[in-house]
């Protein structure tokens, strides 16, 4: 389990309009009890994409990262990475600094 790995959502109620969710917490941990991650969305216009929620590529798709749409999972819910991110750490981070910290 890397940062900014990609996992479908497992949450069933969640997939439809939130399909995938991206691991922010950081790797150092090697048995964590819990995993920060952050939801992907469909966006609804490319507009939609601001410094808090950026847009993202997941297989080819442009995805909304919902910054506040942050969980804790366990890590048996999160099985089998789909992407990894890693390209977009900046603006998955400055997003994260915005959204807890304001600037």
């Amino acid at each position: 389990m890397a940062q900014f790995d990609v996992y479908a959502q497992p949450l069933d109620e969640l997939r439809s309009t939130h399909p995938y969710v991206v691991q922010v917490q950081s790797d150092f941990l090697k048995r964590p009890i819990a995993v920060m991650a952050v939801a992907l969305a469909y966006p609804q216009t490319r507009a939609d994409a601001t410094l808090l929620n950026p847009l993202v590529e997941v297989a080819g798709e442009a995805m909304l990262l919902e910054t506040l749409a942050i969980a804790s999972y366990e890590p048996g819910e999160l099985r089998r990475p789909l992407a990894n991110l890693s390209r977009d750490a900046q603006a998955i981070w400055n997003a994260l600094d915005y959204a807890l910290h304001g600037y």
